[in-house]
């Protein structure tokens, strides 16, 4: 078929489909685009038809009209089998389409990159591969995965990098810069905690995950840092110039895409290794969407205009939200002294008790839910990003030592996953599929009650979340510093909200501070109501702690002594008996001292 058939044959559907993302784009006349959005994975391997078909049913709602030819690329189509399964789906959810174009999601990059041209790719991110296309002979390099050597990938520099740190200690050489960025990157005290760490079963993108870490660390001059970036750079050089020579061509031309690349000095190394080994080579970053490439695997289509936001994609007025509006108590906060500067942040926390005191019923509505919930057995889960998200977090992690509650009775769902506890995952918090997936995939159900927190009420991941946990039959709750706060037509209709009116916060959209604060207070009071219903404190007294450490075995020792008048050794006894159990080694004592004085124990029936 030729390109610029467009007019006389119809709209294109471009799906770009990875492990954790699927991009989309229909493409109209001469190009134009008409609607664009993401979704879930649509890895061929990992989801199935099933997967596929759920997927790009949700791309469908999304069109204005059936697509007539469909181009995409996906991971995990490496063979006929997963190329026929992603054409049945496509079928099923369009089965007027008359052209379908699939391949693997390399395919989208390289049509990205060159069209129908001849010219080679580089791709560095999580992994690596190189890709070459001349005439009909398509031929790649690497990706083979990080087991086997994804050279000058994440995961390579991380693996490269560490073995050097832990070398130069072996040596008992300075730590270097380098060191204390994967120590904060990981939340590690120290490195024989880091190795632990590693050791534990984690995939290999939470390996990769630490490669900002050493671009950073590279960018500032750091020798391990650099020496990682140049030994993988060459290697992944050396595999894109054997390829060039095995398919014949003495000057290739070379796309990069991936993240990696996106960092300047990875960038200029690859391609000085690139020209040490290949003189004649060139490269050039590419900036035109996989999705764009997937459209043009059509075969229809040769040039689409600029990629302009639709309007499903806008989001709100960022300005109009009060988390971000200015406040006039702050203002020139770069002269003040520090006394002033402390004066004035102690005094604006008065906001967030009249804030807590004004929400008070809804707090109280929220408790509710929450309290019955964990009655009836059923789980309560926080959902959130950034700092709300890590609110949750520190809530969640607290109630097994506090309460001796269950790890799963309370848990927390942070967009980006845990590595978002230390660092911020760029775009996580606008995933709003990555929300409905999170409450799918750990089954929440009718007895369970879900707790979104986001300060400005929009967050797009705890939208998604709420509305998957809604319509799967659980109570929901919204904690947000919106004060205005309202559903929106088609949006989520939480069983209670709680709208805190902190007002704008001293340093304009830093909501980790009055936002921060209230939040914390309302994810205390929720999940700590709920505890004592449960029975969990007796008086006020937390007599389910967990001694864990020296601090709180001191404390169940004194609280079993003030709850039976015993001495010390005698508490220590009831307690080892006990294994460690306060309420346990209360009741030990107490029937002992029953048994001592000849009476007999109250039936508890």
């Amino acid at each position: 078929m030729k390109q610029g058939n467009v007019k006389e044959m119809g709209p294109i559907l471009g799906i770009e489909g990875g492990g954790t993302k699927t991009s989309w784009i229909f493409v109209g006349v001469r190009g134009r685009v008409l609607a664009q959005g993401n979704v879930g994975p649509t890895h061929v391997m990992l989801v199935g038809e099933k997967g596929l078909r759920e997927a790009f049913g949700k791309i469908a709602k999304n069109l204005p009209m059936p697509p007539w030819a469909i181009g995409g690329g996906f991971a995990g189509a490496r063979g006929k089998p997963e190329m026929d399964t992603v054409r049945k789906a496509l079928r099923a959810v369009w089965p007027g389409t008359r052209h379908l174009a699939v391949g693997q999601d390399t395919d989208c990059a390289l049509a990205a990159a060159w069209g129908e041209e001849d010219g080679f790719l580089i791709i560095a991110g999580t992994g690596s591969n190189v890709i070459g296309r001349k005439g009909k002979n398509r031929l790649s390099a690497g990706g083979h995965g990080h087991l086997l050597g994804d050279a000058g990938s994440g995961y390579d520099i991380v693996q490269r990098a560490m073995e050097a740190v832990f070398r130069a200690r072996d040596k008992g050489d300075p730590a270097s810069l380098l060191v204390a960025g994967l120590l904060a990157h990981a939340g590690a005290a120290d490195l024989d905690r880091l190795l632990r760490e590693f050791y534990r079963p984690h995939g290999k993108e939470w390996v990769a995950a630490f490669a900002p870490v050493i671009l950073r660390a590279a960018d500032r001059g750091d020798r391990v840092a650099r020496e990682a970036i140049r030994a993988g750079t060459a290697e992944l050089a050396e595999r894109a110039a054997e390829l060039a020579k095995r398919m014949g061509v003495r000057a290739p031309r070379f796309s990069l895409t991936g993240g990696l690349f996106e960092n300047s000095f990875y960038r200029t190394t690859l391609l000085r290794e690139l020209r040490r080994v290949c003189p004649q080579a060139t490269g050039t970053v590419l900036s035109v969407p996989g999705a764009i490439g997937a459209a043009r695997m059509a075969g229809l289509v040769s040039e689409v205009e600029s990629v302009k936001e639709s309007a499903a994609e806008k989001g709100v007025d960022v300005q109009a939200l009060p988390t971000e509006r200015a406040n006039p108590r702050s203002r020139r906060l770069h002269r003040k002294s520090v006394a002033q500067l402390v004066r004035l942040f102690v005094r604006e926390e008065a906001q967030t008790g009249r804030a807590l005191r004004k929400a008070g019923g809804e707090i109280t509505r929220a408790a509710n839910l929450v309290a019955k919930a964990l009655k009836k057995g059923g789980r309560l889960f926080y959902v959130g990003a950034g700092t709300s998200g890590r609110l949750g977090v520190l809530d969640a992690s607290e109630m097994p030592p506090t309460f001796h509650a269950p790890p799963e009775q309370v848990q927390a769902i942070l967009a980006g996953g845990p590595e978002a506890i230390f660092r911020a995952q760029e775009g996580a918090e606008d995933d709003a599929e990555a929300g409905r997936r999170s409450v799918k995939e750990r089954g929440v159900g009718k007895r369970d009650v879900l707790v979104g927190l986001t300060a400005s009420g929009r967050t797009p991941f705890v939208h998604g979340a709420l509305a998957e946990g809604k319509q799967r039959g659980a109570e929901t709750v919204l904690v947000t510093a919106h004060p205005r706060w309202r559903p929106e037509p088609g949006g989520i209709h939480p069983q209670a909200v709680v709208r805190l009116d902190v007002g704008p916060e001293l340093i304009a959209g830093s909501t980790r501070m009055k936002a921060g604060t209230a939040t914390k207070v309302v994810c205390n009071t929720l999940s700590s109501v709920a505890m004592i219903r449960l029975g969990r404190v007796h008086d006020n007294l937390m007599v389910h702690v967990v001694p864990s450490n020296e601090k709180l075995r001191a404390r169940a020792i004194r609280l079993v002594r003030m709850l039976t008048g015993v001495d010390g050794p005698a508490a220590v006894s009831a307690l080892q008996a006990a294994q460690g159990r306060v309420m346990g080694a209360v009741e030990r004592l107490k029937l002992s001292r029953l048994r001592k004085k000849g009476g007999r124990p109250r039936s508890r029936g």
